[in-house]
């Protein structure tokens, strides 16, 4: 019996032990919380406060001028799309990059012309322009 009563003391002194811990703990939050709302109620928190508050409103002025400008500018890009005709707007390329320099060599494009709007280096633009230029479509008799 007396080893049930030693474990009863034992539990008692934990509690009281973990008791006394909670209530430094309870305490020390107070004061630091004390200390916090004391520092934002100061003219340093408040200053801090009222800057970011500022900020905050004048990018969010920003943002909503910024969409309505896009918003703006895409009705602006819809109605001049709206307004051209279908013949007037470029034909969407989707040839391979070969097919694209193969036409232009036999349209007449320079050999500048090839490497700067086909990525070809001058061999490759040279190359092309004996293959497929107007001279060897003359010479070949084919288009």
């Amino acid at each position: 019996m007396s080893t049930d009563y030693f474990f009863l003391y034992v539990l008692l002194a934990s509690n009281a032990t973990l008791l006394a811990i909670a209530a430094v703990a309870v305490i020390r939050f107070e004061r630091r919380w004390q200390r916090l709302e004391s520092f934002w109620d100061s003219p340093t928190g408040a200053a801090l406060s009222e800057a970011d508050e500022d900020e905050l409103h004048e990018q969010l002025r920003a943002t909503a001028r910024l969409e309505q400008r896009l918003g703006e500018l895409q009705r602006t890009v819809k109605l001049l799309d709206m307004k051209k005709a279908p013949e007037e707007r470029p034909p969407v390329d989707r040839d391979l990059p070969i097919e694209n320099a193969v036409r232009m060599a036999r349209l007449g494009a320079s050999v500048e012309d090839l490497t700067r709007n086909c990525g070809l280096n001058v061999g490759e633009a040279q190359l092309m322009m004996k293959l497929h230029g107007k001279s060897a479509v003359a010479a070949n008799g084919y288009h």
